[in-house]
């Protein structure tokens, strides 16, 4: 998704981004259509009116308006074409810039991340995927167990051996199936249910990158109504990014202190983006610094200056520098993690990161 963002190659002709809620239970479509008209006429003297009639169109004849939230890019010059529905809402909002503007589409997709959902038994194994809060099932595997025999004795043992063989070769089988899923889905974490005995022995056929992805376990059915499946991610799912979140933040910021791979606060963090640095990039989605972009070499600034100190080339102006500065960090391999109203990051000035070396 971020993909094609990241690429983009920037044009003379500048990238609209463009975000609304579209959620027809807490608003009219005759009110979002006030609110995109509103946008377009502010952006008609920046932006290709190519562009503008072209997002216009699409909200008039072809978008279904079953999504809460929209995220809309185009630059007809660039080549660059993009409509992305979720079942969030955003914040209206849109930007004219010589990039896409995309900090509202990461701090989305940073605050729900993809996970995949595994339930196992001795017979079965099923599979899912839990992103925005929405669980969807893609199937699973299952087999049959052997089963009860009536004798006792060394015979009983055998046979409850060979049952326990059986069992085992179902949760290998159900391992290796995830595993081909994980490598087609990307999820970012995974949680496991079932029996502490049956997740325990799955988890050994795991991986080692997916056993280090896990989320959390939970006791469940490996029948559980899927309504019922929902109910209970979404809980483990917010325990699970509230702590990791608290420890993001102790972790980096306590780095910073003593001076070592992590900064915090707008100046050096920027200096890091630029050197190519940071592998986790944190702030707070409300944090907005006006700065300036080398067009030539990349070279980022929040500072009062003109020329590019790197390669002497005109600086641009960035009504928000952190837009490039998130998409550097992704671009280089980097994560982003959005984080709204932490006093910690506050106290550090609103942006800290990890870095590399």
């Amino acid at each position: 998704m971020l993909e094609p963002l990241l690429s983009y190659v920037p044009t003379k002709s500048p990238v609209v981004s463009l975000y609304l809620n579209t959620d027809m239970t807490k608003r009219l479509k005759e009110e979002v259509m006030l609110v995109l008209k509103g946008f377009l006429k502010e952006a008609a003297e920046e932006a290709n009116p190519e562009d503008l009639g072209k997002i216009e169109d699409f909200f008039s004849l072809e978008y279904d308006w079953q999504a809460k939230g929209v995220a809309v890019f185009s630059c007809t010059e660039g080549g660059l074409w993009l409509t992305y529905p979720f079942p969030q809402p955003f914040k209206d909002e849109f930007q004219v810039l010589p990039e896409p503007y995309i900090r509202p589409l990461v701090h989305l997709l940073s605050s729900h991340e993809r996970y995949g959902i595994i339930l196992v038994s001795r017979e079965q194994a099923r599979f899912f995927s839990f992103q925005m809060g929405k669980l969807e099932e893609f199937g699973g595997v299952s087999g049959t167990i052997p089963g009860k025999h009536k004798q006792g004795g060394w015979a009983q043992a055998r046979y409850q051996r060979h049952i326990d063989e059986h069992a085992a070769q179902q949760l290998k089988n159900a391992a290796e199936a995830f595993t081909k899923l994980w490598d087609k889905e990307k999820f970012s974490y995974v949680i496991i249910g079932g029996t502490e005995e049956n997740v325990k022995t799955f988890t050994d056929f795991l991986p080692g990158p997916i056993q280090e992805a896990i989320a959390t376990t939970f006791t469940a059915d490996i029948m559980v109504p899927i309504s019922d499946l929902e109910e209970e991610v979404v809980s483990l799912v917010e325990r699970f990014e509230k702590s990791r979140n608290e420890e993001i933040v102790r972790q980096i910021l306590t780095e910073a202190a003593k001076g070592r791979k992590a900064t915090s606060g707008l100046d050096d963090t920027l200096n890091a983006v630029r050197e190519g640095r940071v592998n986790i990039l944190l702030l707070d989605p409300e944090f907005k610094a006006p700065g300036k972009k080398c067009p030539n070499c990349g070279y980022m600034s929040f500072q009062k200056i003109e020329i590019c100190p790197v390669c002497s080339s005109a600086l641009e102006e960035r009504p928000d520098i952190l837009n490039d500065a998130l998409a550097e960090t992704l671009r280089k391999g980097g994560k982003v993690v959005t984080l709204s109203g932490n006093q910690e990051l506050a106290k550090a000035g609103y942006i800290a990161s990890l870095l590399r070396y």
